[in-house]
């Protein structure tokens, strides 16, 4: 077995997200001579906590369901209230439970679940303890640069690391939907840049409660929003869409009042980078305001009707930074 040292070398070297979950966990599960491990993500939705299945090892032959605060185990909803991994001894034939929160403060992003055949050495607690702590201070290092400062959602820097990741270059079902605030310009003009500032802020907590179950949610730049969704269908994608314009045009904005916003989005593609999808949601935008904005536009559907042409690919692996 590779000793601590080795271990937090190795974990502290990875950038890649997705590379660094998988090694961190392997590693927990390793040094805890566990049975098994799950990880869970929590979202906040607007029925409450929903804790959703990250990764588990062994892994599942299904993909277990979400979990709701109601529904989760009694160490689960302490863990996340108290902020302090709960231990629950093995009785019997039963496995005894550590359970981690993936987080601090108001932002727990997760709750990791160890299932042990035998009670662990407080030493052995304390190592596995601090390998968590390790593994959450490096993912706020790479938070820091991979966020935008204002509104807390992912930069735009991140984009082409989480379309490879999130859609990569198959043809499952997904799409990419690029979001601007109508007459933002305006706002500023007559309110002034600390409420067009907040305005932002709020847009942004209605972009993480709608789009919650997915991970893809970026502040692009100025007032313009991209969110990657990943497995779903062209008419799915539309009403997840048009059910958040509708939200934000309903949303009381203080001092502002009433905000719209246009919305361009199309299917992806197998081959597309980021570039070139994001080209055709941009070209479905621009349909959307000047077609009276507060709309949401397909680029597929603009295409089928004539409005727009099948634009063509630009090979090479163009991209954002």
């Amino acid at each position: 077995m590779k000793s601590i040292i080795d271990t937090v070398a190795e974990l502290t070297y990875l950038r890649d997200r997705d590379s660094l979950e998988n090694a961190f966990c392997r590693a927990i599960l390793e040094l805890a001579h566990a049975r098994g491990l799950t990880l869970w993500r929590a979202t906040s939705t607007q029925g409450g906590i929903v804790w959703r299945h990250r990764l588990g090892l062994p892994r599942p032959e299904f993909e277990p369901e979400d979990v709701a605060w109601p529904d989760a185990p009694d160490s689960w909803r302490e863990c996340h209230v108290t902020q302090r991994f709960i231990k629950t001894p093995p009785a019997g034939p039963q496995a005894g439970r550590l359970v981690y929160p993936l987080g601090k403060s108001e932002r727990i992003a997760g709750i990791l679940e160890l299932r042990c055949a035998a009670a662990l050495s407080a030493q052995r607690e304390r190592v596995l303890d601090g390998l968590v702590q390790i593994y959450l201070n490096h993912l706020a290092l790479l938070d820091y640069g991979a966020r935008d400062e204002l509104t807390g959602l992912l930069n735009r820097r991140m984009l082409n690391e989480h379309f490879r990741q999130a859609v990569g270059t198959s043809a499952q079902k997904a799409a990419i939907a690029v979001i601007d605030i109508d007459f933002f310009k305006r706002i500023n003009d007559q309110f002034g840049h600390p409420y067009g500032d907040e305005v932002l802020v709020l847009m942004a907590r209605l972009i993480e409660r709608q789009f919650a179950r997915w991970e893809g949610l970026f502040r692009f730049g100025g007032e313009e929003f991209v969110i990657l969704l990943s497995d779903v269908c062209r008419d799915e994608a539309f009403a997840v869409l048009e059910d958040f314009r509708q939200n934000v045009a309903a949303h009381k904005f203080p001092q502002v009042g009433q905000v719209t916003v246009s919305i361009g989005f199309s299917p992806i593609r197998a081959g597309d980078n980021s570039s070139t999808a994001f080209g055709r949601a941009d070209q479905a935008l621009y349909i959307a305001k000047h077609s009276g904005r507060n709309q949401v536009q397909c680029f597929d559907t603009l295409v089928s009707a004539g409005i727009v042409e099948e634009s063509n690919p630009v090979s090479g692996e163009a991209e954002f930074f």
